[in-house]
């Protein structure tokens, strides 16, 4: 049996640990007219956000007052920028679809480095047989190592007339590559990284950059959901972990999230239904789909949860789980149903029914102060969660992606309608709506020294805070 280790708890996601629980299956909570006796937001502004959610437990959390904000600048990169933009450094990193990764002064947008990881895939449903993101190049959130003053992304790029996929890495302060090399599982005879579309945000830990997999848009071909890791100095061979060996599909796609890093260095990813689609009513019957896997550093499972209701296309993986007070995970897919599940073992603690009323899509945000978390819900509405007292909180609406909590004040966009919007996270409130312009599926706000900034589907978008 595997002795189990500390996880990692944020200092916003710590102060939960004060509330008081109560019985599960309870009606909607009341919303709080105040903070927690004893808990604050942070009004320290970050000035890093060196990942998918900012930290390792993707709370989504982190300090300042950006409760208004005013247009700073806007950056035309020419091509669509699907993660989070990251920040360290005075710099703002993102990756775009046409496999440039790009820094950003982050007082002006001014260019400061931009660097080519290759050459994109066209013609994207000839490639692949399907799929929605044309071209395709860097899709997911990039990652930071704030003390090596390194960026990585991952690459889709034409090489040699197939398809691969890349990671790189690059000196933050000059742009100059220090890593470049191919990524891809250890697929069986017959599969082809074109059937893979490497959509989830990316890992930084144990001295490696875990990548995750899923497939294109349509399921199309044969194909696995992977997690392979590489070790940052370019030595050894990678290592990988494969969904539905036994069969096919699995995807662990998260809707953009990345896989939350406990402080033992252990990996925690959710994953889709097998190919073809498993009869509705669950459970899906092949290998760690439809599941929450807590991953070894090299990738061996742990411990495993499987979500027996969940048959069809009822993804489990269309968000990422989330580390939360008590030593415990959460994570929700599309049979609208938040498990609350033992960090150690992934065994189920409670199961929260009810959540969205459509597809909880993309990673949710961890509000230390009210004790909640909020997900966001594909038909729109952000719902909140208690996860103290194991119901089911108010639907904000006005938003369908995945929220951020900058201080007491949580961002959240809607895709569809292009927009941006911040609520009072105590009450629920309104407080603002900004248009940034067209914004691609799942697009998700980041946040460091007091800016907002947005991925469009044409570059970047940067808010100042504001009185």
């Amino acid at each position: 049996m595997r002795v189990s280790r500390p996880l990692l708890i944020t200092t916003a996601a710590a102060a939960l640990l004060a509330l008081t629980g109560c019985s599960a299956g309870a009606p909607a909570a009341p919303r709080s007219a105040s903070p927690s006796p004893g808990a604050s937001y942070d009004a320290t502004a970050s000035s890093t956000w060196p990942g998918y959610h900012a930290d390792d437990a993707r709370s989504g959390a982190v300090g300042g007052s950006v409760r208004h904000v005013a247009a700073a600048w806007q950056r035309d990169l020419g091509a669509a920028v699907y993660g989070q933009p990251v920040v360290a450094d005075g710099l703002v990193v993102v990756g775009t679809e046409a496999d440039r990764v790009v820094a950003l002064d982050e007082r002006t947008g001014a260019v400061r480095w931009s660097a080519s990881v290759g050459r994109p895939v066209t013609d994207v449903q000839r490639v692949a047989g399907c799929g929605n993101v044309d071209p395709l190049g860097i899709t997911s959130t990039p990652v930071i190592d704030p003390a090596a003053h390194r960026v990585y992304v991952v690459g889709e790029v034409l090489s040699g007339g197939g398809v691969q996929h890349r990671l790189a890495g690059f000196d933050l302060r000059t742009g100059h590559r220090v890593l470049d090399t191919r990524v891809d599982p250890p697929l069986p005879a017959g599969e082809h990284p074109a059937q893979l579309l490497q959509r989830a945000g990316l890992a930084l830990a144990n001295g490696r950059v875990y990548v995750p997999y899923g497939g294109n848009s349509g399921d199309c071909g044969s194909y696995h959901g992977w997690v392979v890791g590489a070790r940052t100095d370019g030595s050894s061979s990678l290592e990988s972990f494969e969904v539905a060996s036994d069969g096919e599909g699995g995807a662990i796609w998260m809707s953009g999230g990345a896989p939350a890093v406990t402080a033992a260095g252990d990996l925690l990813v959710s994953t889709g239904n097998a190919n073809p689609d498993p009869p509705q009513g669950g459970p899906d019957p092949k290998r760690y789909t439809e599941s929450a896997v807590l991953l070894s550093p090299d990738l061996e499972p742990i411990a495993s949860f499987k979500d027996r209701t969940a048959g069809g296309d009822e993804d489990l993986s269309t968000g990422n789980p989330v580390l939360v007070p008590g030593s415990l995970v959460l994570t929700v897919g599309k049979t609208d149903t938040a498990y609350l599940l033992r960090a150690s073992d992934l065994h189920e603690v409670a199961a929260i029914h009810g959540v969205c009323g459509s597809d909880p899509d993309g990673g949710p945000a961890v509000d230390a102060v009210t004790g909640r978390v909020f997900i966001p819900c594909r038909d729109g509405g952000i719902q909140e969660v208690d996860v103290a007292g194991r119901r089911l909180g108010p639907k904000l609406d006005g938003a369908n992606s995945a929220p951020i909590l900058v201080g007491g004040t949580l961002w959240a966009a809607d895709y569809g309608a292009g927009t941006l919007t911040g609520y009072d996270a105590t009450t629920g409130r309104t407080l603002q709506t900004v248009r940034p312009g067209a914004l691609p599926h799942f697009a998700s706000p980041s946040s460091a020294d007091d800016l907002l900034l947005l991925g469009t589907t044409t570059g970047v978008r940067a808010f100042r805070a504001s009185s």
